[in-house]
């Protein structure tokens, strides 16, 4: 028995989610649906001039590696015909849809974490080249004459480059006992070397953004930027979080089983910061003093979240 849900491919709706770069291997944007059978997926598009088309693409249950959500936000990690690796991004219309969604998945991995992407969404939007020129190319021609009026433009899809495999042979997992709630990982296994590489890199992006950080409120406690100033540097240090989040749910070293539970707690250090990015600039844009202290307590976590990822590997 199959079950339908509505979704979406991209973040924002309306002209924002139209200039957004996709943010799946299908290249696709806009509104759709995902089918959940018991021999797989199936996802459907509406797209553009041709939504009268819809596209269609299946991924059986066997090509199907992982899911991560948070809030209404959903990342499906599987293999592909044409890429040994490929990603879909969708959203859910709220957090509850999304549990749904993946509790019927037949993923052999989920990662999910309670909290909704509608109030830590990037400061800086990556744009997609081709809605631009589209919208370029429509000006041109109304400018040019009324005749122009009935031009289509085609839109040529961009084949997504195929990801380079890497190869990598990892040895069967070594259960280890409990210390205070944590599982240490092995150090005589390469899990335990690839935690360390990667726990190195979130520690220095860690130390660099939270400089970064500092440096603003300085210059804002100073009076060397104005406070509308500091917002937007709030929503580029976000937007950089954001960009740590994906390098670790991308990343297929750190997607071994054994390291999951390390690798969502790095993923919840990150979140923490973006939440406590996103209510800062929106306490400060509202004028409402509450909204930035709660805002510190979001802080306070990101910091126990490390200080915890920090614990596996002692």
């Amino acid at each position: 028995m199959s079950q339908t849900f509505a979704i979406r491919f991209e973040r924002d709706a309306g002209l924002a989610g139209l200039l957004a770069a996709p943010e799946n291997s299908f290249r696709w944007k806009g509104a759709g649906t995902l089918r959940i059978e018991r021999e797989g997926i199936s996802f459907a598009v509406k797209r553009g001039l041709l939504w009268l088309f819809p596209l269609e693409r299946r991924v059986a249950a066997t090509s199907l590696e992982e899911v991560y959500r948070e809030g209404e936000a959903l990342r499906l990690t599987f293999t592909d015909p044409d890429a040994p690796r490929a990603t879909v991004s969708c959203w859910a219309e709220n957090a509850d849809t999304a549990g749904k969604i993946v509790e019927l998945l037949p993923t052999r991995r989920t990662v999910e974490l309670e909290h909704s992407t509608r109030a830590a969404q990037p400061g800086r939007a990556r744009y997609d080249r081709r809605a631009l020129l589209l919208l370029l190319v429509a000006g041109m021609a109304l400018a040019g004459g009324a005749w122009w009026w009935a031009a289509r433009s085609p839109v040529v899809p961009i084949a997504a480059p195929a990801p380079i495999p890497i190869q990598t042979e990892i040895a069967p997992p070594v259960v280890a006992p409990l210390v205070d709630g944590i599982r240490p990982i092995p150090r005589d296994t390469v899990y335990f070397q690839v935690a360390t590489r990667h726990l190195a890199l979130f520690e220095k992006d860690y130390a660099v953004l939270l400089a970064e950080y500092r440096a603003a409120r300085e210059l804002l406690e100073t009076g060397s930027i104005s406070w509308e100033t500091f917002v937007d540097r709030l929503g580029m240090l976000e937007a950089h979080w954001w960009s740590v989040s994906y390098r670790i749910l991308d990343d297929e070293e750190l997607a071994a089983l054994p390291l999951s539970e390390f690798r969502g707690t790095l993923l919840a250090s990150a979140r923490q910061w973006r939440v406590f990015l996103k209510a800062y600039a929106q306490g400060l844009k509202e004028w409402k003093p509450q909204l930035v202290d709660d805002a510190f307590d979001q802080l306070g976590r990101a910091d126990m979240f490390l200080l915890r990822a920090q614990r596996y590997l002692k």
